[in-house]
């Protein structure tokens, strides 16, 4: 590892767009039509390629994706959707938003992700669904999820928000499930700066999203204008969550960049794993089996406590001190406080993920991170870890 003396400044996330995005936004501003319309549906066409997935509509985000999938699958209270308390808010919001109850499976402490041992004790004649989430942009284990739900003729949706550029068995994540919801949250891999996309190989999911996230309209407006038609009409209870011109012009742009950007993400995550690996006694590094290729949308080790004398927080406020922005993700949904309150939920027969939320920490990982810059964060890590370890 080369060292370097000079201080520097990190952040945990930092955005560079690419020429052919400011180009396809221009575009679009130039156009005249910034509600769905060409833009989208080219956009819709690009991810379902990438994906290898033959149905997608985008939609305003993922969170109000995996709402509409619930909703098109009859989510309803009594209902309930086996899930990760290991999350995002989005995944359990989305839930309750569509009426359904979310029951936690434990963690696989190692990846992470949704233990299917735990979700086949969780399941119920109430279960409508089950929810694993490719936390960092690691594919869950979807052979057992897929066997499990396939026994118990539940839907396996994907909450794949992290999980795009990943592949389970050589395969993207939506090739075993029923429905997958991507985001291109701003601060993802492939960026839109708003937005998701469902994707599925039912044609009748994909056709009802599309249909709810219009208002329940059987039209929008540039297919009403394209048909030179203005009849429509509403056939399903709606939402407010089609995806803009604007934000589908964003994604066309940086997926003229998204392989080269991939690609980077990769050699950064090897240099960290490289540096890191003799300061395993101190912390664990993210697991990247054979048959999983990694997305690494996130960095994630996960602190030995046992072997520091430090916690969590005074190991990122150290950090910060050398410039360098840490983040968490995450920490346990029933230990926020609106969660608490409505769930329940304390976590008692939930320990793995109760360990994971004391001692995850992300660093930085996006493709404008040089190298010397991982080299640098390593440096520093050592640092701390070798004066606070035991």
């Amino acid at each position: 590892m080369k060292k370097s003396n000079k201080p520097r400044h990190i952040p945990l996330y930092d955005i560079k767009l690419s020429k052919q995005t400011l180009k396809s936004v221009n575009d679009t501003l130039k156009s005249g039509w910034l509600s769905p319309g060409a833009k989208v549906a080219a956009f819709e066409q690009a991810i379902c390629r990438l994906m290898q997935t033959r149905y997608g509509t985008a939609v305003a985000s993922a969170t109000a994706g995996l709402e509409m999938v619930l909703v098109a699958l009859g989510a309803q209270p009594g209902k309930e959707v086996v899930t990760t308390p290991f999350t995002f808010v989005g995944t359990v919001e989305a839930i309750l938003s569509a009426g359904a109850t979310p029951v936690f499976a434990d963690i696989n402490p190692h990846t992470l992700n949704i233990d299917p041992d735990e979700v086949y004790r969780k399941i119920t004649r109430h279960t409508i669904a089950v929810m694993p989430v490719d936390i960092a942009g690691y594919p869950a284990n979807y052979r057992m999820l897929k066997k499990i739900c396939d026994a118990k003729q539940i839907p396996l949706i994907a909450d794949g928000a992290h999980s795009i550029g990943a592949l389970y068995r050589g395969k993207p994540i939506p090739k075993y499930t029923n429905a997958a919801v991507i985001s291109f949250h701003a601060t993802k891999n492939l960026i839109c700066g708003e937005g998701g996309i469902v994707l599925s190989k039912h044609k009748a999911v994909i056709d009802t999203v599309k249909i709810m996230s219009r208002h329940g309209l059987t039209s929008n407006a540039f297919q009403r204008k394209k048909a030179a038609r203005w009849d429509y009409d509403a056939v399903y209870p709606g939402y407010k969550a089609n995806m803009s011109e604007l934000h589908a012009a964003i994604g066309l742009g940086q997926l003229a960049v998204f392989e080269k950007e991939q690609s980077l993400r990769r050699k950064l995550a090897g240099r960290y794993l490289k540096n890191l690996a003799d300061l395993q006694p101190y912390l664990e590094l993210p697991t990247e089996e054979k048959h999983c290729r990694h997305g690494w949308h996130l960095f994630i080790v996960k602190l030995h406590l046992s072997k520091l004398r430090i916690q969590r927080d005074t190991f990122i406020n150290r950090l910060a001190e050398h410039g360098i922005e840490c983040g968490v993700h995450y920490k346990p949904i029933f230990y926020l406080t609106y969660y608490e309150q409505i769930l329940g939920e304390t976590g008692q027969y939930l320990p793995n993920t109760i360990y994971a939320g004391r001692r995850v920490v992300t660093l930085p990982l996006y493709p404008s991170v040089r190298l010397s810059d991982v080299d640098y964060i390593c440096e520093c890590v050592a640092k701390v870890v070798k004066k606070y370890g035991r």
